[in-house]
């Protein structure tokens, strides 16, 4: 979803000037929350203090902040996609809510910094990038976080809201309008920024095994990477279990895997032996298929943009090389 751009590059929403801002505002707040919206302001934050001054930003009456609030279940959708052999279940917030979140996520997204290791969500920046860190590698470690969205708490981002500079009510209303049932949503446009910014703990201590231990991390959302030209540190396992005990996040066991050169060693779906990103055997069988059937017009009219999207993804990852 795409917001106009002058709603989400202004940090007050239908204002884009500070003093209009202001002048508007200026009947619904008192001395003390006009003192937290400076300090909002300051640390380069959205001034979302309380549902009055939402609702002024956002030109609605504070009754349906209220009722996004404490009535929830009225402003999602349900239902499930394909995951595997899984299915996975999708909370879609409707469009009043939805503005709302893509706005703050947008907010957030400009105005906080990430370690360089973390590559997901973090615009101009992909998986494929986040393989290329490993090329080379002698070994490759991955891990997976069970139910990443779902397993984040609200307790957790309303706390990581915290150290990033809102106060208590603050991060509380943000928690409020951004998770459902109690954690992230599965769907919601603010979730991924929030996880991002909800892991900023754990992506300090992951920064600093690998730095203890001499070798590359990456973290692509709940998918975690490590890998070495020099031997694996059995230590590792062990220590990465350590690491997530005090979390609300679980490693998954079905999706921890060590691989070993000359093996195939394979991240994201991306092999990177060689020294560099390239797609799978059998992917790049798949694709000359495509091509084909494509170039002989063999291709039915539901199936050419799902196919040439392929294509376009094997082009990616060729101007990626360099090729």
């Amino acid at each position: 979803m795409r917001l106009p751009q002058h709603l989400s590059s202004s940090p007050f929403f239908s204002f884009s000037e500070k003093d209009d801002f202001f002048k508007a505002i200026k009947t619904v707040v008192d001395d003390d929350e006009l003192e937290r919206i400076h300090l909002l302001i300051a640390r380069g934050l959205i001034p979302i203090t309380s549902k009055e001054v939402l609702a002024t930003m956002l030109g609605v009456n504070p009754g349906i902040i209220w009722s996004m609030v404490n009535r929830p279940h009225r402003y999602y959708r349900s239902f499930s996609i394909p995951k595997g052999k899984e299915k996975r279940e999708i909370l879609a917030p409707k469009v009043s809510l939805k503005v709302i979140q893509k706005w703050i996520s947008v907010q957030l997204q400009n105005n906080v910094t990430f370690l360089d290791h973390v590559f997901g969500f973090i615009p101009g920046l992909s998986h494929i990038d986040a393989a290329s860190q490993h090329t080379e590698a002698s070994w490759i470690y991955s891990i997976d976080l069970e139910k990443f969205f779902p397993s984040t708490p609200q307790s957790w981002v309303e706390a990581s809201l915290g150290i990033l500079g809102y106060d208590i009510k603050s991060a509380s209303l943000v928690g409020d309008l951004c998770c459902y049932g109690g954690a992230l949503a599965q769907g919601a446009p603010s979730s991924p920024v929030l996880s991002n910014i909800s892991m900023s703990g754990v992506d300090g201590s992951l920064s600093a095994l690998a730095a203890e231990l001499g070798v590359r991390v990456t973290r692509y959302a709940d998918d975690i990477t490590f890998s070495s030209i020099y031997e694996f540190p059995e230590a590792l396992p062990a220590r990465l279990s350590a690491l997530f005990k005090d979390t609300p996040w679980s490693i998954s066991s079905k999706k921890t895997h060590l691989a070993k050169s000359p093996g195939r060693l394979k991240v994201h779906g991306l092999i990177v032996n060689d020294g560099q990103v390239k797609l799978t055997k059998g992917y790049r069988n798949k694709l000359r298929a495509y091509k084909h059937v494509i170039e002989k017009n063999k291709c039915r009219d539901k199936d050419t943009a799902r196919l040439s999207g392929h294509l376009r993804y094997a082009a990616q990852i060729e101007r990626h090389n360099g090729e």
